[in-house]
């Protein structure tokens, strides 16, 4: 079976024969797995077909056998995708780096290189948090925001 091969009448036939799930409301998903490939093949061919099928919210069973039967033999170049940078890990980033340089000193520009964040988002985030203290127009002193409220 190849993807070249989908189109109605032979995705129908398909669904009769070959795939067989102890579910009935899991055939839906087959024919909704060959038909995204169909599209797919036809309209994106340069695209990650494994992605298009988890927007499309196929069941895993169906995306297996897909890949397993369909996708197997396909000459697909895919890059498995990075995970999206989390806010949260970026200005765990800047507090590391605090942390770890006491008392050096920073630019602005050198805060938005190391956490990805933009120069705004890093002025306000640094005045707010305390882990960097304003020393200057752009200029930022790494701090650790426990001592200083101790006071030490």
């Amino acid at each position: 079976m190849k993807l070249t091969d989908l189109n109605d009448d032979y995705i129908e036939q398909l669904t009769k024969e070959h795939y067989q799930l102890p579910a009935e409301q899991q055939i839906p998903d087959f024919e909704r797995v060959l038909h995204a490939l169909k599209y797919w093949y036809e309209q994106e061919p340069n695209s990650n077909p494994y992605r298009k099928l988890a927007d499309l919210m196929i069941r895993p069973e169906a995306r297996a056998w897909a890949t397993s039967n369909l996708l197997e033999d396909a000459s697909i170049d895919v890059k498995p995708e990075d995970k999206p940078i989390k806010r949260k890990d970026q200005y765990a980033k800047l507090e590391k780096l605090a942390l770890d340089n006491l008392y050096h000193e920073f630019t602005t520009q050198q805060l938005v290189d190391e956490s990805g964040l933009g120069a705004q988002t890093v002025t306000n985030w640094a005045k707010t948090e305390g882990f960097f203290r304003s020393i200057g127009r752009g200029k930022w002193e790494a701090r650790n925001p426990k001592d200083d409220r101790k006071g030490t």
